[in-house]
């Protein structure tokens, strides 16, 4: 899936998100010509920052779609999405913070999250 198809992806599940990376590809060119003290970001820099923001926000993205479909816990979206349950609390907790996601009751332990 290439950038564009990624982005995509996540604005129609998180459109705050796409924004958000929308403003900052759009800051590349600035960040390549420089700052005032002449520092640059190549290519590189740029990806190494970009990339992993676009990798957590698809997931995020993955996490909203899954969770539009049906309340879930933490175990069974790892089943569904393949991804480490870690990761995925870590997303939830955020998800949270942003109010697009929260707990819709318990089984047994496990907390079964709900998309807003």
């Amino acid at each position: 899936m290439d950038l564009q198809e990624r982005l995509d992806y996540i604005g129609a599940h998180d459109p705050d998100s796409r924004e958000r990376l929308r403003r900052l590809l759009d800051r590349k060119q600035f960040l390549a010509d420089g700052n005032v003290y002449g520092e640059r970001f190549t290519d590189r820099q740029f990806e190494l920052v970009f990339s992993p923001l676009v990798t957590a926000s698809y997931e995020r993205a993955r996490i909203i779609e899954a969770l539009a479909a049906a309340d879930a816990a933490v175990p069974a979206l790892a089943d569904k999405l393949a991804m480490d349950a870690s990761r995925i609390f870590d997303h939830l907790k955020e998800l949270m913070k942003r109010n697009i996601v929260d707990v819709a009751g318990f089984d047994e332990r496990y907390p079964i999250y709900r998309k807003r």
